[in-house]
């Protein structure tokens, strides 16, 4: 991949936190687009760490709102889709531009783990992502997804009803419209926050599946659009 073709698109929101690590693990040549809600020092840390390549959105609006924004306002072919909770990996960048593009490859994912609690957890969620990507069922996360944006603009955009699972509905929907799907587990993200497996790895793990079960199948799917289940409450 080229990545003068590819832009990285990030939602913040009161994440003075993290934004600091997201921000020391990306290329200072890479272009990025931040959506922020904060009222926090958010925006000002952003600031002063990337100056360059940098454009920030300010609007108090949901996640999957955010990322349509970004891409509404990237003019790359690519949109690397991400979380200020995320490090890249050493080599992600790297691996990204050594992998051959096709033509109708639509988006592509990769895994995500963690480099101190957890491990296992996220072993076990991104082989469920390999192992999916096996069948073209594309099973991925918002934290480290890349679409193409025609692929994107053929499918109209995030749902923003949701409030959550707006990756799961996203990967289906390009699927649906007839893209290819490639998982590359050398791209690899590190969640640095755990508040919510912090909450019960179990009902983590349920949440996510059951909504991604649902928006694909259409079963149930009203509730989904009407409630992230309690998601956003810690």
């Amino acid at each position: 991949m080229n990545l003068k073709e590819l832009t990285v698109i990030i939602p913040t929101k009161n994440e003075e936190k993290n934004i600091i690590s997201f921000l020391d693990s990306l290329p200072k040549h890479l272009k990025l687009l931040v959506v922020d809600s904060s009222t926090d020092r958010t925006r000002e840390l952003i600031q002063i760490q990337r100056p360059q390549n940098t454009e920030v959105f300010f609007e108090e609006c949901n996640i999957p709102r955010a990322r349509q924004i970004g891409a509404d306002n990237a003019s790359t072919e690519w949109l690397l889709y991400s979380d200020c909770d995320m490090i890249f990996d050493k080599m992600y960048f790297e691996n990204l531009e050594k992998m051959e593009i096709r033509e109708k490859l639509g988006e592509i994912m990769g895994g995500k783990h963690s480099l101190k609690k957890y491990k296992w957890y996220y072993r076990f969620y991104s082989f469920n992502m390999m192992f999916f990507s096996w069948f073209t069922i594309p099973v991925g996360s918002g934290s480290n997804m890349i679409l193409r944006k025609k692929a994107l603009q053929q499918i109209g955009g995030f749902d923003f009803s949701l409030s959550h699972s707006e990756d799961s509905d996203i990967l289906w929907r390009i699927r649906k419209a007839g893209w290819k799907i490639k998982f590359n587990r050398n791209l690899k993200v590190y969640e640095t926050d755990h508040r919510r497996l912090d909450a019960g790895m179990f009902k983590k793990f349920w949440h996510g599946g059951l909504r991604a079960f649902f928006l694909i199948t259409g079963i149930n799917k009203k509730s989904v659009q009407s409630s992230d289940w309690g998601y956003w409450d810690k």
